[in-house]
Protein backbone atom coordinates (compact mmCIF):
# COMPACT_ATOMS: atom_id res chain seq x y z
CA UNK A 1 0.00 0.00 0.00
CA UNK A 2 1.60 3.16 -1.00
CA UNK A 3 2.05 6.23 1.72
CA UNK A 4 3.23 9.39 1.43
CA UNK A 5 5.37 9.40 4.07
CA UNK A 6 7.12 6.50 2.77
CA UNK A 7 7.88 8.37 -1.20
CA UNK A 8 8.66 11.66 1.39
CA UNK A 9 11.54 9.97 2.88
CA UNK A 10 13.06 8.64 -0.19
CA UNK A 11 12.52 12.22 -1.89
CA UNK A 12 14.46 13.96 0.86
CA UNK A 13 16.66 10.85 1.09
CA UNK A 14 17.26 9.49 -2.94
CA UNK A 15 16.68 13.31 -4.25
CA UNK A 16 16.38 16.22 -2.22
CA UNK A 17 19.72 15.86 -0.54
CA UNK A 18 21.74 14.74 -3.18
CA UNK A 19 23.77 17.97 -5.44
CA UNK A 20 23.28 16.47 -9.18
CA UNK A 21 25.60 18.49 -11.33
CA UNK A 22 22.96 18.08 -14.49
CA UNK A 23 18.87 17.86 -15.07
CA UNK A 24 19.43 14.04 -16.17
CA UNK A 25 20.49 13.01 -12.92
CA UNK A 26 17.76 14.72 -10.99
CA UNK A 27 16.26 13.59 -13.37
CA UNK A 28 17.36 9.93 -13.03
CA UNK A 29 16.81 10.50 -8.93
CA UNK A 30 13.46 11.87 -8.73
CA UNK A 31 12.49 8.82 -10.57
CA UNK A 32 14.58 5.81 -8.99
CA UNK A 33 12.45 7.57 -5.70
CA UNK A 34 9.29 7.51 -7.34
CA UNK A 35 9.41 4.08 -8.98
CA UNK A 36 11.00 2.45 -5.70
CA UNK A 37 7.86 3.58 -4.00
CA UNK A 38 5.01 2.44 -6.54
CA UNK A 39 6.75 -0.53 -7.28
CA UNK A 40 4.09 -1.56 -3.76
CA UNK A 41 1.01 0.12 -5.15
CA UNK A 42 -1.55 -2.39 -5.88
CA UNK A 43 -5.36 -2.24 -7.52
CA UNK A 44 -7.78 -4.53 -7.05
CA UNK A 45 -5.48 -7.28 -5.55
CA UNK A 46 -2.90 -7.03 -8.31
CA UNK A 47 0.51 -5.25 -7.89
CA UNK A 48 2.07 -3.33 -10.42
CA UNK A 49 4.46 -5.13 -12.28
CA UNK A 50 5.93 -2.52 -14.52
CA UNK A 51 6.86 0.54 -12.28
CA UNK A 52 10.53 -0.40 -12.33
CA UNK A 53 10.35 -1.35 -15.69
CA UNK A 54 9.29 2.18 -16.87
CA UNK A 55 11.45 4.07 -14.53
CA UNK A 56 13.80 5.31 -17.44
CA UNK A 57 10.23 6.80 -18.75
CA UNK A 58 9.54 8.94 -15.82
CA UNK A 59 13.92 9.88 -15.71
CA UNK A 60 13.53 11.36 -18.92
CA UNK A 61 10.35 13.45 -18.70
CA UNK A 62 11.00 14.46 -15.25
CA UNK A 63 15.03 15.72 -16.29
CA UNK A 64 13.42 17.28 -19.09
CA UNK A 65 10.92 19.20 -16.03
CA UNK A 66 13.57 19.70 -14.18
CA UNK A 67 15.43 21.80 -17.50
CA UNK A 68 12.97 24.29 -17.27
CA UNK A 69 14.51 25.45 -14.01
CA UNK A 70 12.96 27.22 -11.03
CA UNK A 71 9.78 28.60 -11.88
CA UNK A 72 5.95 27.15 -12.21
CA UNK A 73 6.72 25.71 -15.47
CA UNK A 74 9.12 22.67 -14.15
CA UNK A 75 6.37 22.09 -11.29
CA UNK A 76 3.73 21.42 -13.87
CA UNK A 77 5.96 19.29 -16.59
CA UNK A 78 7.03 17.42 -13.20
CA UNK A 79 3.68 16.59 -12.35
CA UNK A 80 2.38 16.00 -15.55
CA UNK A 81 5.88 13.44 -16.20
CA UNK A 82 4.69 11.50 -12.99
CA UNK A 83 0.82 11.40 -13.97
CA UNK A 84 2.55 9.65 -17.37
CA UNK A 85 4.62 7.18 -15.51
CA UNK A 86 1.19 6.54 -13.23
CA UNK A 87 -0.52 5.77 -16.61
CA UNK A 88 -0.31 2.93 -18.36
CA UNK A 89 0.66 1.00 -15.92
CA UNK A 90 0.14 -2.55 -15.69
CA UNK A 91 -2.11 -4.45 -12.59
CA UNK A 92 -2.50 -7.97 -13.82
CA UNK A 93 -4.66 -7.40 -16.76
CA UNK A 94 -5.74 -3.77 -15.52
CA UNK A 95 -4.08 -1.08 -16.91
CA UNK A 96 -3.66 2.44 -15.07
CA UNK A 97 -5.89 5.76 -16.53
CA UNK A 98 -4.35 8.87 -16.15
CA UNK A 99 -4.52 10.43 -13.01
CA UNK A 100 -8.15 12.87 -12.09
CA UNK A 101 -5.72 14.74 -9.54
CA UNK A 102 -3.00 16.29 -11.57
CA UNK A 103 -4.61 19.35 -11.70
CA UNK A 104 -4.28 19.39 -8.30
CA UNK A 105 -0.36 17.33 -8.45
CA UNK A 106 0.56 20.70 -10.55
CA UNK A 107 -0.62 23.32 -8.16
CA UNK A 108 1.49 21.05 -5.14
CA UNK A 109 4.74 20.59 -6.76
CA UNK A 110 4.48 24.29 -8.19
CA UNK A 111 3.95 25.26 -4.86
CA UNK A 112 6.70 23.07 -3.29
CA UNK A 113 9.52 24.21 -6.32
CA UNK A 114 9.12 27.76 -5.88
CA UNK A 115 9.04 28.33 -2.42
CA UNK A 116 13.01 28.33 -2.28
CA UNK A 117 12.94 29.12 1.50
CA UNK A 118 10.95 25.66 2.41
CA UNK A 119 13.06 23.05 4.39
CA UNK A 120 14.13 20.29 2.31
CA UNK A 121 11.65 17.53 4.43
CA UNK A 122 8.47 20.20 3.95
CA UNK A 123 9.26 20.31 0.12
CA UNK A 124 9.92 16.25 0.43
CA UNK A 125 6.00 16.18 1.94
CA UNK A 126 4.29 18.51 -0.36
CA UNK A 127 5.78 16.72 -3.46
CA UNK A 128 5.12 13.40 -1.77
CA UNK A 129 1.20 14.48 -1.11
CA UNK A 130 1.09 15.43 -4.79
CA UNK A 131 2.30 12.25 -6.11
CA UNK A 132 -0.12 10.44 -3.61
CA UNK A 133 -3.00 12.47 -4.48
CA UNK A 134 -2.62 11.27 -7.85
CA UNK A 135 -1.97 8.05 -7.42
CA UNK A 136 -5.08 7.36 -5.60
CA UNK A 137 -6.60 8.99 -8.40
CA UNK A 138 -5.73 7.07 -11.13
CA UNK A 139 -8.22 3.84 -12.12
CA UNK A 140 -6.98 0.64 -12.91
CA UNK A 141 -9.40 -0.67 -15.73
CA UNK A 142 -9.86 -4.55 -15.62
CA UNK A 143 -11.20 -6.75 -18.47
CA UNK A 144 -14.57 -8.01 -17.65
CA UNK A 145 -15.90 -9.08 -15.38
CA UNK A 146 -13.44 -7.51 -12.97
CA UNK A 147 -14.64 -3.85 -12.03
CA UNK A 148 -12.45 -0.59 -12.69
CA UNK A 149 -10.32 -0.33 -9.28
CA UNK A 150 -7.91 2.54 -7.87
CA UNK A 151 -4.45 2.58 -7.23
CA UNK A 152 -3.65 2.01 -3.28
Amino acid sequence: MLTPTDLATRLENEWLGQFPDSSLVSGDLFAGAVSGWFVSAMAGGFPCSTAAARRLQLTATAAGALEAGVGPTSGLLLATAVAGYYAGQLFGAGVASFPAALPAGMALITAALLDLNLPKKTRADQIAQACHLMALSTIVVFPAPLPPAPVM
